[in-house]
Parts: structure tokens; sequence; C-alpha cells
């Protein structure tokens, strides 16, 4: 009877100890790993203390088993099936249920953008503003108030205000503080028309994030400012009338003497100039390189543009496909041919291994040889001579080039 006794109070001492333990729990576990293995050993114990009594057999030994065994089945079952079955049906349960993982709370402006669409403004706004109490400072929801502003209600100075405000949350990632700041260069430059607002914004940006793409991406806003090309800059066209000589009885003139023709060895002098005061702008070295191929058939001098612009640090990776690419397209108008364009494309494949652009740059490498015989010239009858070299040449008084440097 003793030895009844004594097993009765060490359960009823399990059992106030799993009420205190579920009576602190916070986090809806009732037992941690460390309160499982307390118990499952202090069980054990119990029933290796109890042992001989009920290997003896006997009235006493039925009574003690039944007092043991089943309880301590009950409580194993109670602390380790529920984790048992958790972990080995986990996978089927996460497929219907999506699992434990904890979901990332976010603001949904859905009821916003559908007022908007209504055209009820300031209910829509009232929605943002219902949000940013739950998520102070989210960026997707005031760059979104700062459109309706401007757009919508035409309060440009109230949407300057929002951006300016997202700009100087603390602690806001760089990406989003970038995002921030070029949507304010926009709104000041274009909207409000505030150039040295907006440049100061530009400038801001290039001293904070000096050799990355978004300093590349400020440059080239910079190099188109109004008032950045200078008074006769390259986006003011020029058109001249050229001399025709008689119809020679060819054709039928219907006027075509009388079209103007644009004067590319004037264009070409225009962005050069321009290159000189910004010669990290891509899009005039760029279209400086056309003009160059196009127009003039110097091959070697286009090609020449893209590799400066190639070898500019922090260009984008997509960027220098492109122009390496362009490069290829080149090599197949010129001399160096073939060979030249498959050099190109393995510049690619060196650059950037085991990438999709390599993997393009394998397949056009494949069918070069037709592409070269596609890009062949069609011989054509030329009446009368031009000179199609002016002010072309490095070093020339009529176009300086572009890169110093390289002479």
């Amino acid at each position: 009877m003793l030895s009844i006794f004594v097993i009765g109070l060490a359960f009823l001492g399990c059992g106030i100890f799993l009420a205190h333990r579920m009576s602190k729990s916070d986090d809806g576990q009732m037992f941690g790993m460390r309160d499982r293995v307390i118990i499952t050993v202090a069980i054990f114990a119990l029933m290796g203390a109890s042992a001989k009594t009920l290997m003896g057999g006997g009235a006493v030994a039925v009574v003690i088993g039944m007092v043991i065994v089943i309880p301590a089945g009950v409580l194993l079952a109670f602390i380790w099936l529920p984790s048992l079955v958790e972990t080995g049906l986990s996978s089927l349960t996460g497929a219907m249920t999506g699992g434990n993982l904890e979901v990332e709370s976010k603001p949904f402006y859905y009821r916003a953008l559908a007022k908007r669409r209504q055209g009820k403004f300031s209910e829509a706004l009232a929605e943002i503003d219902t949000e940013l109490l739950k998520f102070p400072g989210n960026l997707e929801g005031l760059l979104l108030k700062a459109e309706m502003q401007a757009d919508d209600l035409k309060n440009v100075p109230a949407a300057v205000e929002l951006l300016q405000e997202a700009i100087t949350t603390p602690d806001r990632p760089r990406s989003e503080l970038l995002a921030a700041q070029f949507r304010l260069a926009e709104l000041l430059l274009h909207r409000i028309q505030d150039i040295p607002a907006g440049q100061s914004v530009l400038e801001q940006i290039l001293e904070e994030n000096p050799d990355s793409e978004a300093a590349h991406t400020a440059r080239q806003h910079l190099a188109h400012l109004p008032g950045a090309h200078g008074q006769n800059g390259p986006e003011r066209k020029k058109l001249v009338v050229v001399h025709h000589e008689a119809l020679l009885g060819l054709t039928e003139d219907l006027g075509a003497h009388s079209l103007p023709q644009e004067n590319w060895t004037e264009r070409a002098q225009e962005w050069v100039t321009h290159l000189e005061a910004h010669p990290n702008d891509w899009e005039a070295r760029e279209k400086l390189s056309t003009i160059y191929a196009d127009q003039f058939q110097r091959i070697p001098l286009a090609i020449d543009q893209i590799r400066l612009l190639i070898d500019q640090p922090g260009q984008p990776t997509k960027r220098i496909v492109g122009w390496l690419n362009r490069i290829a397209d080149l090599e197949l108008r010129a001399d160096t041919g073939l060979g030249a364009a498959r050099s190109a494309l393995e510049e690619i494949q060196s650059r950037y291994p085991d990438s999709p652009w390599s993997e393009q740059a394998t397949l056009r490498i494949a069918i070069l040889g037709r592409t070269a015989k596609a890009n062949l010239p069609t011989p054509t009858l030329k009446i009368g001579v031009y000179e199609q070299n002016i002010g072309l040449k490095r070093g020339s008084a009529e176009i300086p080039n572009p890169d110093p440097e390289s002479v």
C-alpha cells in the first residue's frame, strides 16, 4: 500500500507541474522540449523503480501496473503525440492550410485604387491614410498619395511635401530613398518647372550613390535638362536645302528638289560639342555613333563611341550586353566582318558566363554566317561624287574628337 501511495503522490506532482507550466505559457505551446524531456525521464524512472513489484505478480502487481502504466501511457501520448503528428503530416497539412510560416504584414491599397478609378478622390485619400496609420512611412502609400495630389487634385505643392517626407524618413532603405528622390526630381522638373530644385535633387543622388546605376541615370537626366545643350545644342533641328542637278530625264521629280535635308556634318558637330560638356550622356553618344555609322559609313568611329560607353565604370549589365551586340552588328558592316563580330559576342560569354545573355550570344554566333550575308549591301549606281568624310577624321577642326585622350 505504501508503494501505491508513493506512486500516487508522484503522479500528483507531475500533474501539478504540468498545470503550472500550462499556466505560464504565453505562446500557445503547452510544453517546450525541455518540459517534455523532464516529464518523460520522471515517468520512466518511476516505472523503473516499480519494476520489481510489477514482476512479482499477484493482485498488488496488477493494481500498481494499472496505476502506473495507464497514466504513464496517457501522459506520454499527451506530451509527444501532437508534435509527432505535426512533424509527420506537416507536408500534407501545409499544402491545405498554407503551413505554419508567419505571413508578413503589409498594407493594402486596393480599396484606395478602386475609389480613385471611380473618381472618389477624397475617399481614396482617406483609405490611404488608414493604411499609413497602420504602417507609418510606407513608401508605396506615400507615392500613391503624392501621385493623386499631383495628377488628380492638381495640388503639386502637397505632392512635393509628401515626397520630401518620404525622403527624410529615418532608416529608409536605399532603394526606397532613390525611388522617392527620382519621383521628386521628375515632379520638380516637369510639373513645377523648377530646374534648379530638380537639378539639386539629381546632384544629391550623384553625391550619395557614386558609380552606381542610379548615378548613371541621374547623369542622363542632368545632361538633358533645359539649357544643358546650350543655345545651339543638338535638340535644335537644323534643316538645310541642298542643291539638286537637273532631272536628266531619268524620272519625274515630283518636288524632290525642294525637300529639306538634314546637314549631318553639323548635326554630328553638335553632339560632339554636347559630349564635351556631358561625356557620360548615353543617349548623345549612341546618337553620334549612329550618325557615324549610317550617314558617313565610318564604322570604326561608331564602334569607338560604343566602346567608350562600355568602359565607363558601373554600367548596368543589360546595357553592356546591348552595346556589345550593337558592336557585333556594326562589325558585320565593316571590313573586319565576321571575325570581329564573333569576338564581340564571345566577350559577352566571357563577361557573363552561365547567364541568359551568354546563351543568346552562343545562339547568335551559330548563325553569324547567315547574318553576315544578309548585311551585304546591294550594289547601286551613284550619280555624282560626294565627300563622305568631311570633318570626321580624328583631330579635325570641324568636328572635335569626342574622346581627346584617344588621340
